[in-house]
Parts: structure tokens; sequence; C-alpha cells
């Protein structure tokens, strides 16, 4: 009888990298992003907060831009594939296969430099049989493809190639120029300029450069103006109040710019009549605009000689074919600037449009919104649209946080259907808002459950002792806490549904975290770059919330004389416990003058609400960085170089750590009593280099641990100081040795290394009084890359042993013993590519909750790519 295990992904949190086009909303509700070398795939408004359901791999290099390619006429536009640009120097396609899963379908060779931006046709109508769409790079040009599908094979050829020489594209976008099929490019770059190219004979050759902008232009959008049945063309006309200047006509294209120099342009581009060969000159449209004001207009110039707003026309003369290249006419087209948007304090990163919408009056109709969203480094995002009357635009909406800790979005998103708008910020995070009451006057913008994830390796990650919740630890200074949100899906039905998410963000330092251990259910200790132990205790305001998300009323009995919270000074690194005399004279301070000084020296993050609110869902990533925290305990001093890991004894008497070392005299385990938080005199010593990894035995008579120096030593509990000591020591494997871990009964242990091979090792049952210890060799299980993590599961199955193996390259393999017999090993899973990591695993844990009886069995990862991973394991025998 053999094992058949069945895996699937139940969480995956992965933080989004930090660029400005490294997000895109699609119709049909998918958003994507780019996490590390992966694209992510993830349902804002999805009523069961999954968050994150699958990541594609393939790139080599971290995802630059991603877009997705629509296709349709009007409303019925899809999203048919995904493009994506890497520091890899390539591009990919992205298509749906006949299963329903995103598989490459493509890839896009020819650039010399990362792939830093990318433009794809945005339209009313996108009518055709091959997909138009540009690429930018560091190498200084910009290249068009053709994508078409062949025997549902995609067919990839690249059209053009145009060398900007050394401007820097930084942000793409395509449209078709008004009532016509002629595409039209924009490129914003470092010059500071836009870039207007048009296409003639199936090429693009530039006819514009559009000044304005005092720093680089960072993005580009297009949108295409429509009227609603129920304004006709004269309505504004009749009003006294309404500037012909500001007038959008039906079908005028729209191009938003959004720079650095915090402001963000408008350009109109309309069709009109060809007047004249000295287009320059002359003024947009004489029907509309007279020739005096346009000579009022082109006098206002700085005298400082500086590029000003330009309120020039410029014109583009294009030939149109119609019905065949027999039958062609000259259409003039104006480019002008419309507006001006002022209002961030900061660069603005991003700009997006509206989502077409079914016309209010006939909804078979396809209507534009003139609404435009911006995002920006000052922490807001901003809805702009234009008054009915003037045309002029101003600002209705302002979402996003004054003050605090957070660091400012690098993009936002409109939802498909307008009603939810999304920011991706420095954290990695994303922060979802909705419009409850969604009408033309009244907006109600609500914040929302969104995902979050590291944005670094993640070093380290644990269960806590009674397998409520993980918490990981990684390189981008923070400890985060995952635990499941426990809720009715459908009350009448008496439904439950069970998702996770990060509810506390424990540890924020100002030191890289390589490794975390459980004292016990409500403390745990970590080591960083600091060469400091710290020990953290859970704050009564966290017992509160896990057990109401997780709906376990039983863990409020161990609140005991916990601190209400925990508070993060400024410029301090240790987080300080807040009790209720804390919060009593936070209240008292706030009656007197001196509140404001005195909150912003000692609690610049903590307020009376923050510290005893009570979370009845997920929190924000606002609140998961300031009111979240878990007080500092006490540190535990010692080491002389950056600490590599640590662990627990399971009893909680004792705490093991090892930290960075070239000679014997820093490669040594120092052990501390946790009765007392102090180190034992007299460490342990016994390797030369590095001690990577330390393992308790379940039962704690054992030490185990591994190093740089290709041996494993073991420690065995004795009653002397210190009460552990050296009986065993070994070298078989041929380089460093990463990890090492137990079975369940702790009969056998199993080290893992960078030569590719894992050695199972137990005790012989030939032991005598003069040698107790003897540890042989009795199983060697070899791979085809080097392994970086490994974890015995709890339990066995039918005397089988269970063991999870993690590589250098990102895959997750799992093997079994034959029943009752450890000599004999067989990979009996590999893990999909779709649910796995892509760069080195730093840690595999098994839930410890698991029991034999049970069928599905909980597997949590963490790797490089910066993920944390919990997997369901189902075990079928066949």
């Amino acid at each position: 009888m053999s094992l058949n295990p069945k895996t699937s992904v139940d969480f995956i949190s992965i933080g989004c990298n930090r660029l400005p086009q490294v997000a895109a909303w699609g119709p049909d509700g998918l958003l994507i992003y780019g996490a590390h070398n992966l694209i992510a795939l993830y349902y804002p408004q999805d009523e069961t907060n999954k968050g994150v359901f699958a990541t594609l791999p393939g790139h080599t290099g971290r995802v630059n831009c991603v877009e997705f390619i629509n296709r349709g006429n009007g409303l019925n536009q899809r999203n048919i594939a995904i493009i994506s640009g890497s520091a890899d120097k390539t591009g990919r396609i992205w298509k749906k296969s006949s299963d329903g899963q995103w598989v490459n379908s493509a890839v896009l060779l020819g650039h010399e430099g990362a792939i830093t931006t990318v433009g794809v046709m945005r339209a009313k109508s996108i009518l055709v049989e091959k997909d138009l769409f540009a690429t930018g790079s560091a190498d200084g040009k910009i290249k068009l493809w053709e994508r078409t599908i062949e025997h549902a094979q995609d067919k990839i050829e690249c059209i053009q190639t145009i060398n900007v020489g050394v401007k820097y594209p930084l942000a793409l976008a395509l449209s078709y120029l008004p009532e016509s099929n002629v595409p039209i490019m924009a490129c914003g770059s470092t010059d500071k300029r836009i870039s207007i190219y048009v296409q003639k004979n199936g090429q693009f050759h530039q006819t514009l450069s559009l000044q304005g902008h005092d720093n680089w232009v960072r993005s580009l959008a297009f949108a295409i103006n429509t009227k609603p049945s129920a304004l006709p063309d004269s309505s504004l006309e009749s009003s006294p109040s309404f500037h012909y200047h500001y007038k959008l006509r039906d079908g005028d294209l729209l191009l938003a710019s959004a720079s650095q120099d915090k402001y963000v342009r408008i350009w109109k581009i309309s069709s009109t009549t060809l007047i004249s060969n000295n287009a320059l000159d002359q003024p947009a449209d004489i029907g509309i605009l007279s020739s005096d004001i346009f000579t009022k207009l082109k006098e206002n110039v700085r005298s400082d000689g500086k590029i000003q707003i330009s309120t020039k026309a410029h014109f583009i003369d294009v030939d149109i074919f119609e019905n065949g290249e027999e039958n062609s006419r000259k259409q003039r087209y104006s480019v002008m600037f419309e507006a001006l948007l002022m209002g961030h304090d900061d660069w603005v990163y991003s700009v997006c449009w509206h989502p077409p919408i079914p016309d209010p009056e006939n909804k078979s109709n396809y209507y534009q919104p003139m609404v435009l969203l911006t995002a920006s480094s000052d922490k807001s995002m901003m809805l702009w649209k234009p008054e009915t009357e003037t045309g002029q635009w101003v600002n209705v909406v302002r979402v996003g946080e004054i003050g605090g800790y957070a660091l400012g979005f690098f993009g936002g998103l409109f939802g498909p259907d307008g009603k939810c708008i999304i920011a991706h910020g420095h954290t990695g995070a994303f922060h979802l808002w909705k419009n409850e009451v969604f009408d033309e006057d009244s907006q109600d913008w609500r914040p929302q459950v969104s995902i979050s994830g590291h944005f670094n390796s993640v070093q380290s990650i644990t269960w806590d002792c009674t397998s409520e919740y993980l918490l990981s630890a990684s390189l981008d200074q923070t400890a985060r806490l995952f635990a499941p949100w426990r809720r009715l899906s459908n009350p009448e039905l008496h439904e439950s549904i069970s998702t996770w998410h990060e509810i506390s963000r424990t540890q924020i330092h100002g030191y890289d975290i390589h490794c975390i251990s459980f004292v016990n259910r409500w403390t745990y200790i970590s080591g960083s770059d600091e060469k400091v132990l710290r020990v953290f205790a859970a704050p009564k305001t966290f017992v509160h919330s896990l057990a109401k998300l997780s709906q376990n009323e039983a863990i409020l009995e161990e609140l005991e004389s916990r601190p209400v919270g925990a508070n993060l000074p400024a410029l301090g690194l240790s987080n300080k416990a807040i009790s209720q005399g804390d919060i009593e004279n936070f209240v008292k301070a706030a009656e007197s003058e001196e509140f404001l000084s005195r909150q912003s020296y000692s609690h610049s993050s903590a307020t009376p609400n923050s510290l005893v609110q009570v979370l009845e869902k997920p929190p924000f990533e606002e609140h998961l960085l300031q009111h979240t925290l878990w007080p500092e305990i006490d540190k535990l001093y010692g080491h002389g170089y950056e600490i590599v890991s640590v662990d627990s004894s399971h009893d909680g008497k004792y705490i093991a750590s090892s930290c960075k070392s070239t000679s014997p005299e820093h490669a040594v385990i120092r052990l501390y009593s946790t009765d007392t938080w102090k180190e034992f005199p007299q460490p342990l010593q016994s390797h030369s280099l590095t001690v990577t990894k330390l393992k308790f035995s379940h039962n704690d008579k054992y030490l185990l641990s591994v190093s740089r120096d290709r041996f494993w030593s073991l420690f065995e509990r004795c009653s002397q100081v210190p009460p552990y000591k050296l009986v065993a020591k070994n070298k078989v494997h041929t380089r460093i040795i990463w990890d090492c871990s137990w079975t369940h009964d702790d009969k056998s242990f199993a080290t893992a290394s960078r030569d590719k091979t894992v050695h199972i090792w137990t005790l012989t049952s030939e032991a005598t009084e003069s040698k107790q210890n003897q540890w042989i060799l009795i199983a060697t299980l070899k791979l085809t890359e080097a392994i970086t993590a490994i974890d015995f599961a709890p339990n066995s199955i039918d005397g089988r042993y269970i063991l999870c193996i993690g590589a250098e390259t990102g895959k997750i393999h799992l093997y079994s013993s034959e029943p009752n017999d450890v000599k004999k090993w067989s990979m009996i899973k590999e893990f999909e590519t779709e649910f796995g990591h892509v760069a080195s695993i730093n840690g595999l844990t098994w839930c410890p909750r698991t029991n034999s009886n049970s069928d599905v069995w909980q597997l949590a990862s963490c790797g490089a790519d910066w993920s944390v991973r919990i997997f369901n394991v189902e075990f079928k025998k066949s």
C-alpha cells in the first residue's frame, strides 16, 4: 500500500514590489501584481477574502510591470492575456489554458536592459486579430510587438524598435486617434517630456514632444470622453458660465500624465478642420476658440524662460484609410493642454481613469466617466472630476493617511465597476476602499480588508505551541503573525468560513530579523543583526482580538496581568509595554495643554482608543503598522556577531542561540534560562564555524546543532551547569549543513546540506554503558539540488515517517519511509509549481496540532521569494 498525498494551497502572503506600474486590475475583477520574481493573482472584491490564490513563476528577475491585454467592443471588453516585464530583460505573455490555469504562452526577447514599463491598447473598441503592445527598457529602447494566435499557439513578432537614446522610458500608453483606427502612443521619460508617436504604414513616428512637467514623467493613461444620453451637446453651450476652452466633445481622447514634479496634467486630443500648414501658430479650433483669446493665451509666458503651461495647440495630420488602402482621407488632430491638477504634496506615481460603465440612461451604451484617480508618495490617493458648469477639474475625494508610519503609495487602481479603489505602497501591502454610497453627488469611501506580506526574504517561521497561529521573521525588519479569521458566511444556514490573515505586526525593528522561536503560547524570542535576543509577550488586546477572530473564547482565561498593548517610542527599537494606568494618563494628558508635546515625544503611535480596540475583522495596514506591536519584556546579551539561529525547549525552560562566526571562539551555543533571562556560564563548544540551526528534541533530552563546518553535534540534557553536554559529533556531509529535524518520537533525526543530500541518523541498539550515544547513519536521500530546509511530520502514517524537503530552487518534496523501516525512503510528492516558491526555501514547519486521525495536515513554508505559504496535505492510501 502506497501513499498518494494531495496538496492544495490554503494561504499565500507575499508583498508587492515597490514600483509604480507593478499592479493591474482587470475587467473580470482579477488583480495581478509583481511580487519578487512572481506574478501574484488576487480578487480584491471576493466576498470570502481569500487573498492571493496563486503565483505565476517564470521570470528570473524582479517583475517591474504588468498589464492586461484586452479585446472586445465597448462594455464587452475582456482581458484575454497578461503581459509582464522584468529585470531579467524579458517580457512574458500569460493566458488561460483549457483547464482554467494561467500559463506562460510566450517570451519577449531582444531588450538589452531591464524592462521597466509596458503599454497596451486602451480604446472604446478593440476588435483586432493582432494585439499591439509596447515595452520600454533601461537600454533606452521601445519595442513594438504584435501578438497573434495560430492553432491555439501564441505568435509574437517585434514590428519596430525605437531608440530613444539617453532618455529612459518610464511610462507608455497606447490608444486610437479619435474616430479612427490609427494607433497613437505616448511615452513619458526622464527628459521630463511626453513624446507622441503616431503609426503610419505600420511604423510609429514621433510627431510631438509635449513640454510642461518639471521632473520625470512616471505614469500615462488614455481615456475616451463620452457623454451620457441624458446630456445633449447643446446643454453645456446654453450655460452662460461655461467656458469653451474647457469643453470636452464626445470622442475626444484624453491623456493624463503624472510626474515627480507633484503635478498631474491632462492633455486633450481632438479631431479638427484642416486649416493651415502653419499649424503650431493656429488656435485649437477656429470655430470654438476666437483668435483674440488665443493671442492672449500665447502671451502668457514666464519671464525666466523656463517651461510654462503650454496653451498652444499642436497639430497632427494623419492619413486615414477606409475600406482598403485606395480610399483615404486626411484628418487633422489638435493636441492641447487641458488641465493642471495641483493637490499632492509629493511625487505623483500613477494616474488611472475610471473604467467605462453602462450609460445611466441606456444600460447598453458605453459611458466613460470623467473621473481620474491619482496616487502619490504623500500617502494619499485623490479622485478628480471636472465641474459640470465650468469644466474645471477639482479634487472630490482624498483617501489615505495623514501622519503615522506609512511611507506613501506607488500606484492606485480602479476596480472594474469603479466602486472600489486600491493602492499599494512601501510596505508591500494593499489598501482597499469601497464607495458605499455611489452616485454623482454623494461618495462615501470606506476601507476594506485587503492583503499584506513581507517585502524581503522571509528567514524563519514557527507555529505557536497550540498551533493557533503562525509567526514569521524577515529581512524587511518585521515579525508578522498570521491567524485564521473564522466567521459565518451565511448566518441563516450556519455556514462558516475560515481564511488566514495578518492580524499583528508584533515587531518592527531597525535590524534584519533572522530567527524566531516560541518560548510558550504567548511569548516568543527573536534574533537579528543587532547581536541581541529580544523577548516579546502578547498584550491583552491581542488575546482579546485573537479570541474574537478565531471564535475561541477559551483563551481569554489566560489573560492574567498582561499589559494592554505596546508602543514604539520615537527613535527607539524597544516596544514599551503600556498598562491600564498609562491609558488613563493618556486621557488626562489629552485634556491638558501639554498633550501634543507629550504625545509626539513618547506616544507617537499609540492612542487610548487604538490600544483597547478589539478587532472584529483583520486589521488594515495602517493599524498593523502602529497598533499591533507586542511589548518587549527582556533582552538577552552575549553574542558578538549577528544572530543566526535560536530555539526554545518544549518545556519552556531553556533557550539556545548561535551567531555568525569564522572562529571556534564565537561558534558557540549560548544557553539561557527563561526563569531569570540570564545566560548560563560556559557556552557549549563543538563547532569552528557558524552554527546554522539549533533544534531541541520533542522530549528536550537532546539539543542538535548543525554548522557551516559540515559537522553536526548532539548535546544531552544533564543535571550540571550548563544543563546540556556534548555526547556525539559527526562529519559526513561535504558542504554546509543548512537544517536539521527530529522525528516525532525522537528516535531519529535528519540533516540537510548544500551537497544535495539528506542523511537520516538513529541511535544504535548496541549501545553499552561505555558507549551510550552511538548515532549511526542509516539512510541517505539524494536530490538534484541543494537542500535548505527539512521537517519531519508530527505523526506517522501506518508506521511511515513523513519528511518534507525544501530546495534552494524553491521546490518542495515529500518523502516517506517504508512501514516501520527508516532505512528505505521514496519520494511520494512534488508540490505544484503554481503554489511553490521560486527562490531558496528558508523554513518548513508542520502544524503540531496534526494528528494521525486527521486526513488533512497543514504545512507552512517561507522563502527568499518573500512569501509565506500554508499548504493542506491530504494523505490518501492507494
